[in-house]
């Protein structure tokens, strides 16, 4: 940036302490806050948007239990206040639970029996649909009336099923596994 004298209008150098044409001492402004720290600001800006766009994008998500099995799916599915437990002869157990948000529903059972009673591949196939492989599972896929659908898998001595009432919604569940 040039420097100009301000008593004389004459064109300074950098280095000019005083005028060389009229001797008056130049005045060197200071530098403010803005233009000392520019630098250091907009590192510090910058790292700020990353970080307050990292938690605005990123999913946030809760971790469900049904029977000791955890599941977790997006924060913004709320607990649905009917939970159903049943039991079998006191030999198989049921429990399931339901979430919901603006635009879908999503069910979660989990059956088992005591013991090692049980062989949860078996009793997953025998619910039927179509053999594939979801939620990091082998199981049996099921389409109900173009409305909703199921994967139903074992794990050691349990049957899951995932319930969801729009197909793209089984990307909403994530099997994390036993507590």
């Amino acid at each position: 940036m040039e420097k100009y004298c301000r008593n004389c209008g004459v064109k300074l150098k950098e280095s000019d302490v005083f005028c060389s044409n009229c001797g008056s001492k130049v005045i060197t402004p200071n530098r403010n806050f803005l233009e000392k720290y520019k630098i250091p600001l907009i590192i510090i800006a910058i790292i700020a948007i990353v970080a307050i766009s990292f938690l605005i994008l990123t999913p946030q998500t809760q971790i469900v239990t049904v029977d000791n099995v955890q599941f977790e799916i997006p924060a913004d599915y709320v607990n649905e206040p009917s939970r159903t437990e049943v039991s079998y002869d006191e030999n198989v157990k049921s429990s399931a639970m339901g979430w919901s948000n603006d635009d879908t529903y999503i069910e979660i059972g989990v059956s088992r029996t005591p013991g090692e009673g049980i062989d949860s591949q078996e009793v997953a196939s025998r619910v039927g649909g179509s053999p594939t492989k979801m939620l990091g599972y082998s199981g049996y896929y099921q389409k109900y009336d173009d409305e909703s659908y199921s994967f139903v898998f074992g794990m050691k001595d349990k049957v899951c099923m995932v319930y969801v009432s729009d197909y793209d919604a089984f990307d909403d569940v994530k099997v994390i596994g036993d507590v």
